[in-house]
């Protein structure tokens, strides 16, 4: 048999339109199929193969086909250069009845890959030049990415905190600071200002540290990474003064700072550390993620608008409004044009321009509807359809509005006991409380006194430019007290206590009254389980601790006496917020008496 033009006509069209390059050839060498892919590859145009043998075009090539028809043996993976071209081609026989009748060769330009191999070669020397250059360094270098988290660090860095590799990297470095691993971080400060940070840092073993961040920015402008370098200040000594003098300067004005956003600050806290807290915290974080209505139940004064901003602000909805409407506080006669507005003539005295109501004004937002056990029957069917349907219908319109808002509802009251009554209706009571939080009063989680004791005592504190302090005898006191006005009651009293108190200690007999007659720390209190045998043991614990502590001194005496080492009695301390408590000399006891 021999290859012929006009048999492999059909096999020619079908291979033109092929991706790789396909060459076919007889074994007299003559070119029977050269497709377009072939040609593109080897620059070549048709007129150029016409009637042409192979050897004319590769005598390279050529020559290996040779030994194809001459051993029937293919040739996989071999590698041609065509000029500035580099092709991978598979060649096999072609057979007729065992007789080698011709070649078929199939390949593909590689160039692109080779070329890509190369880049990738070279960024790895790059990386390993960079590695060479970090690890050779005699300063230490901490690299971290935008949320504070090592991500990378050299052997000097290492060797300065005395550290593993793996006991750093992927720490977060406010953990490490938390740690005592250093006082503070160049990193923290640079990710908080968006700046450059240079400052003193005391390690671990007292070795102190000049340290400089300096945060990487990406196409947008926000911080990427921070790049941390940390030298030995034993050789700069020379510098220490200035930097401590603009360290002090930098603390004045972030004081200064801090007591302008003190308010915003405030509103956004959480003191907590009772279960029944963190519960409802944790709670409050898993439903702002939906759209589910909520109902915060509790005394006043608990922090029912606290959480309330704090699932606003946690939720998809952070970016538009938080209304608050305090349903108690409006006319029962105007209530309900102020909450879904009005079209304008609607009722005597509306403005000619119509009013928009509150469930407007939180569009794509969150409405919080304060005190919503004071609504009026009438406006509770209203409210009701639109947590059903999602739409409001002005005060003199017959228009419906369709409104994207989640609804938030607040009370202080019984509202079981008000539907029994038939004061409040049962179907909105049942589609606001979706999703119930209850927030225990503060008597209830006496847990939470001493650091909310602390936290406001700090504010006022700033606020009052003083530097008060608590004996322990007026912080085992406040435990005792039942806080009918709870955390809001609380954060009044320490004012009080820090604007009227003439000395720097504030003594049991500054306490008004009522508080000091609170009955004893083990005696039933209206509201609570008085045989919960934990909080009776941490109350116990807190006044044993505090009277020794006011007895010995120092927390070194207190734990020799209490028999316990004194990292356990530092741990206890933080535990129960004593760190702000007034530690007396024993020699000084009387005089503060």
């Amino acid at each position: 048999m021999k290859l012929d033009s006009d048999s492999i006509a059909p096999l020619r069209q079908l291979l033109e339109s092929a991706h790789n390059g396909v060459v076919m050839v007889d074994r007299q060498g003559e070119i029977m199929v050269y497709n377009q892919a072939a040609r593109t590859i080897a620059g070549l145009q048709p007129h150029e193969i016409l009637g042409k043998r192979m050897g004319d075009i590769s005598a390279e090539a050529w020559h290996d086909m040779q030994e194809i028809l001459a051993t029937g043996r293919p040739q996989i993976g071999r590698k041609v250069f065509l000029g500035n071209t580099t092709i991978i081609a598979n060649r096999t026989a072609i057979r007729d009845n065992d007789e080698v009748v011709g070649v078929l060769s199939i390949f593909q330009d590689v160039s692109e890959y080779e070329n890509l191999a190369e880049e990738l070669a070279a960024y790895k020397e790059l990386s390993e030049q960079l590695d060479v250059i970090i690890e050779s360094s005699h300063d230490g270098l901490w690299i971290s990415d935008a949320q504070g988290k090592v991500v990378r660090v050299n052997q000097a860095s290492l060797r300065f905190a005395g550290a593993r590799a793996e006991e750093v990297i992927g720490k977060d470095m406010q953990e490490l600071v938390d740690k005592g691993q250093f006082d503070r971080s160049a990193t923290l400060e640079v990710l908080k200002h968006g700046t450059s940070v240079s400052l003193v840092q005391t390690q671990y073993d007292g070795k102190q540290l000049m340290v400089t961040g300096n945060p990487v920015f990406d196409d947008q402008g926000n911080i990427r990474l921070v790049v941390v370098n940390a030298r030995d200040l034993t050789e700069l000594n020379c510098l220490q003064a200035e930097l401590e003098k603009s360290r002090l300067l930098t603390q004045q004005y972030r004081s200064e700072l801090s007591q302008i956003h003190m308010h915003h600050d405030l509103s956004s806290q959480v003191v907590m550390r009772s279960q029944a807290m963190m519960r409802a915290f944790d709670t409050a974080m898993r439903v702002a993620k939906v759209d589910s209505s909520v109902l915060l139940a509790g005394e006043s004064g608990v922090g029912k608008g606290l959480f309330a901003k704090l699932i606003h602000e946690a939720s998809p909805r952070r970016d538009g409004p938080l209304v608050r409407v305090d349903c108690g506080g409006i006319p029962a006669t105007l209530i309900e044009a102020e909450l879904f507005g009005y079209e304008p003539g609607a009722f005597t005295g509306a403005l000619e321009s119509g009013k928009p109501g509150y469930f407007e004004l939180a569009q794509s937002g969150t409405l919080l509807l304060d005190e919503v056990g004071e609504l009026p029957l009438s406006v509770q069917a209203k409210l009701l359809r639109f947590l059903e349907d999602n739409e409001v219908v002005r005060v003199g319109s017959t228009t419906p509005r369709r409104i994207d808002v989640r609804v938030i509802a607040a009370t202080n009251r019984d509202l079981d006991l008000m539907v029994q009554e038939r004061l409040f209706r049962q179907d909105l009571y049942f589609r606001l409380k979706v999703v119930p939080l209850r927030l225990a009063p503060l008597r209830e989680r006496v847990d939470d006194i001493p650091p909310l004791v602390h936290h406001f005592l700090n504010h006022f504190n700033a606020k009052c430019s003083t530097s008060k302090k608590l004996s322990p005898t007026v912080v085992d006191t406040l435990c005792r007290y039942p806080f009918p006005g709870n955390v809001r009651e609380l954060a009044n009293l320490v004012e009080q206590l820090v604007v009227l108190t003439p000395g720097e200690v504030v003594e049991l007999g500054d306490l008004p009254a009522s508080v000091r007659q609170a009955r004893s720390s083990l005696a039933v209190r209206e509201g609570t389980d008085h045989w919960n045998l934990r909080q009776a043991v941490l109350r116990l614990e807190l006044e044993l601790i505090s009277r020794a502590m006011q007895t010995f001194g120092s927390q070194r005496e207190t734990a020799k006496h209490l028999g316990l080492d004194h990292t356990t009695l530092s741990r206890k301390v933080k535990r129960l917020g004593l760190e702000s408590v007034a530690i007396l000399q024993p020699g000084a006891i009387k005089q503060h008496k």
